[in-house]
């Protein structure tokens, strides 16, 4: 077995959130044998060396490669079934970027002179499946059980808190139900990023190149480590997750957003944010500098619910100190009733009617002009992207808006361009995943 070698892409801030999903699938379908325990999208492999090829040969091959590269991101949405090599495979699919296409393309290229691979797809890597598995080795017949019930949830509404797990805001604005949090295996969308190059050996780690730091990683592979928070530290600065000067505001611009959470360390782990569960000081001082650096002292900012939560996190006037602007709170559920709170607000902007409230299941059902909202965070991408163009809503939670608050002309912006060539397909995120 430790002749065996596999190249492919560990998951970073969504393993958490595809883990607990498997772990659902596996329970509720007596899985537990056939699934993946360590959740990845495949470069290329498994493969075995060729006779006098060495290990350290097929690392320095690899870093030839990699060297040309940044971290590569990808888009984890909905779930597939096919026909493996020694039975059916249930997984998520990956919408793969072109970065990811040409990184996989390239390795191929090189290794498939000094290597043997044990799958038939290496030698067409232009075609290469992208996915994540789920479980494998399976029956048809079990397979296509659990994926006709998998499926289901996909045209399924969520309405569900899942930064309070067992919570269900279901129908009825404002109300909450609880529920068995694996009942449903809801459908998933989630963006990821590669971060590293992962060289398994057998069922162990035997390097790990990393893509921002341009070098092969001594240590560190748990992502509980200091050089996986390096890691995650390089990636967010590169793309923009992270400000370290001024973002000049054009004159009189206003601002949004909402569902910081300041002092919840979970929320990482629930929303899949580029922190660490053990460091939410960190994630604090980002999300704080990141207004500070968006908005002006006097900056107009409307902050949509949920600044802070848990036990541990400061009082909401002690947060409110650190910010910049003259700011509306308008209130979320998870915030405190604080007199100069409001629940909704309006304003106009050009020939549009904009309402602003923490979350969309209290828009009124005379409302027609477009709504901003936050509450669902990035926890369903299908009902609640960034801008929702057929029910007219823009969702500012922060992991969708990149953790940098957005503002009104932009979003006009958008909307008018979209207005203006009749396309009404979702923008999922403020920033770039796929190409």
């Amino acid at each position: 077995m430790d002749e065996i070698f596999l190249i492919e892409i560990r998951l970073g801030k969504t393993k958490w959130r595809i883990k607990e999903t498997i772990s659902a699938i596996a329970k509720k379908f007596s899985l537990k044998r056939y699934i993946e325990k360590h959740p990845h999208v495949t470069l290329f492999g498994p493969l075995g060396l060729n006779e006098e090829i060495s290990p350290d040969q097929l690392l320095d091959t690899i870093e030839k490669i990699a060297f040309r590269y940044e971290p590569v991101p990808f888009l984890i949405d909905g779930w597939e079934k096919r026909k493996g090599t020694n039975g059916s495979v249930i997984a998520f699919s990956v919408r793969p970027s072109d970065a990811l296409k040409n990184l996989t393309i390239a390795i191929a290229e090189v290794l498939t002179p000094i290597t043997f691979s044990y799958n038939v797809w290496d030698e067409y890597p232009e075609k290469k499946w992208f996915h994540v598995t789920i479980a494998n080795r399976l029956e048809p017949e079990k397979a296509e059980e659990i994926f006709s019930v998998i499926k289901k949830s996909d045209n399924m509404l969520p309405y569900i808190d899942r930064t309070r797990p067992g919570l269900n805001s279901g129908s009825e604005p404002g109300k909450k139900t609880a529920i068995k949090s694996r009942q449903i295996i809801w459908p998933v969308t989630l963006d990821e990023t590669g971060l590293r190059i992962t060289v398994m050996q057998g069922e162990n780690i035997l390097a790990e190149y990393g893509l921002s730091e341009k070098c092969w990683i001594p240590r560190g592979y748990r992502h509980s480590s200091q050089s996986w928070q390096n890691s995650v530290s390089l990636f967010r600065k590169r793309t923009g997750f992270e400000l370290s000067t001024k973002k000049p505001a054009p004159s009189g611009e206003i601002f949004f957003i909402s569902d910081l959470h300041l002092g919840h360390a979970n929320i990482i782990r629930y929303c899949s944010r580029p922190f660490l569960v053990s460091d939410v000081g960190e994630m604090d001082r980002v999300l704080i500098d990141n207004w500070n650096f968006a908005i002006s002292l006097r900056g107009r900012v409307f902050f949509l619910g949920d600044l802070r939560y848990g036990e541990h996190a400061l009082s909401s006037q002690e947060y409110r100190k650190k910010l910049n602007g003259n700011i509306t709170f308008i209130r979320g559920n998870h915030d405190d009733d604080e007199p100069e709170e409001v629940l909704s607000s309006t304003m106009d902007y050009k020939a549009l009617r904009f309402l602003l409230l923490h979350d969309p299941a209290d828009i009124p059902p005379d409302f027609n002009g477009w709504t901003i909202h936050g509450h669902h965070h990035n926890n369903d991408l299908r009902h609640f992207p960034f801008i929702n163009f057929v029910d007219r809503r823009i969702n500012v939670s922060a992991e969708v808006i990149g953790y940098v608050p957005v503002g009104l002309k932009e979003i006009y912006t958008l909307i008018q361009s979209r207005q203006s060539t009749g396309n009404n397909s979702p923008i999922l995120l403020r920033y770039p995943t796929v190409d």
